[in-house]
């Protein structure tokens, strides 16, 4: 099958303003299979592991469904989360007949199985063999985007071999989009020309995390940069910086942020419930990725259709608001609740804790 481009979808997709409406259904259509043309909105599935919170037996086909219906067409996985990717798997089976691999795309990745340094694998063995699994549990022959996991963990030869296996897994149509994913932006700012210049070719699409949120927006410094690589399409994950952004459900206890910032959300927590006493933190802090453009896709953990349908909403509450003439009109309970927080946290917007962590060097 020909290859397909990224730089075609950023010239054919444009900015979506919304999605349809919960209320109403698209007509599922087939995704454009010459270019990525992507959703603004990637489906994070992670949660169908039940790595943060319990869930039902019929949630991820239901969850996926509805997400197509309403114009999620990405769903991203790894073979690091759980199972994951075998209920991702059987969820898309389920609703084949009105929903087939034909109308969305498929993103994994390689190289990470567990928590630890000794989990990662980036022989090219390992990478192929990692692909033909993902492939079997997904039920697909091809993929549309596969990314090396958390690069930062591993040496830049054990990055350059798994990158180099990609390329060639691309070469024979069994990969469409090759990318690498990590947290440390200088890091990944200092790999990508290693990796281009080894190759003689350039990555499609980068995914980092915990980068653009309303504790720390250092993404936006070095979206240019990874544009001028050649690096033309650019996902943020985690608007909630893995948990921490919650009112109501406690960070977890491994997360790394310094114990300064987990004070801070709990004043900004205590900030929205005085004065939004029903609203989530999360709320503020999804709606704040959202409203950025700064890159092509936000990709965010869903656990059952309910939370699809509310992000969706949430995601054409941020393009109406948009619209707003603030020079007119007063500021209006959200925008009070944003700029309480971000004032809040202002100290943070360039932090950026160690990984891998000191402790797991």
């Amino acid at each position: 099958m020909p290859m397909p481009t990224i730089n075609a979808a950023i010239a054919a997709q444009g900015t979506q303003t919304t999605f349809v409406s919960s209320s109403e259904q698209q007509t599922v259509s087939n995704v454009p299979q010459d270019y990525l043309g992507a959703s603004p909105i990637i489906y994070g599935t992670s949660a169908f592991a039940q790595l943060y919170n319990p869930i039902e037996a019929h949630w991820p086909a239901e969850a996926c469904a509805r997400a197509i219906d309403l114009g999620i067409n990405t769903f991203d996985t790894s073979p690091y989360y759980g199972n994951s990717e075998e209920v991702l798997g059987n969820a898309l089976k389920a609703i084949q007949a009105t929903h087939p691999r034909s109308t969305y795309y498929l993103s994994t990745k390689i190289g990470r199985y567990g928590p630890k340094k000794a989990d990662f694998d980036y022989s090219k063995e390992r990478v192929r063999k990692s692909v033909e699994t993902s492939m079997q549990r997904m039920g697909t022959d091809y993929l549309d985007v596969v990314f090396a996991h958390d690069v930062e963990f591993v040496s830049v030869e054990s990055a350059v071999e798994a990158v180099g296996e990609l390329f060639r897994l691309k070469a024979e149509g069994k990969i469409k989009h090759v990318g690498i994913s990590g947290y440390p932006l200088p890091y990944l700012l200092a790999l990508i020309p290693i990796l281009h210049s080894r190759h003689g070719q350039k990555l499609d699409i980068l995914l980092t995390y915990c980068h653009y949120n309303l504790h720390n927006t250092l993404l936006q410094d070095y979206v240019a940069q990874f544009k001028d690589m050649g690096i033309q399409t650019v996902w943020n994950a985690s608007p909630l910086s893995m948990g921490l952004l919650r009112s109501f459900t406690p960070a977890p206890a491994w997360h790394p942020a310094p114990p300064l910032l987990h004070s801070a959300v709990e004043d900004c927590i205590q900030i929205i419930k005085k004065n939004s006493p029903s609203k989530d933190l999360a709320e503020v802090a999804v709606k704040f990725a959202m409203k950025w453009e700064g890159c092509e896709g936000l990709v965010l953990g869903m656990s059952n259709a309910v939370e699809v349908e509310q992000n969706i909403r949430w995601w054409n509450e941020t393009r109406q608001s948009a619209q707003r003439t603030p020079q007119n009109e007063e500021e209006t309970p959200e925008e009070r609740d944003e700029r309480l927080v971000k004032t809040r946290l202002e100290g943070f917007t360039k932090l950026e804790w160690a990984s891998p962590p000191m402790d797991d060097c």
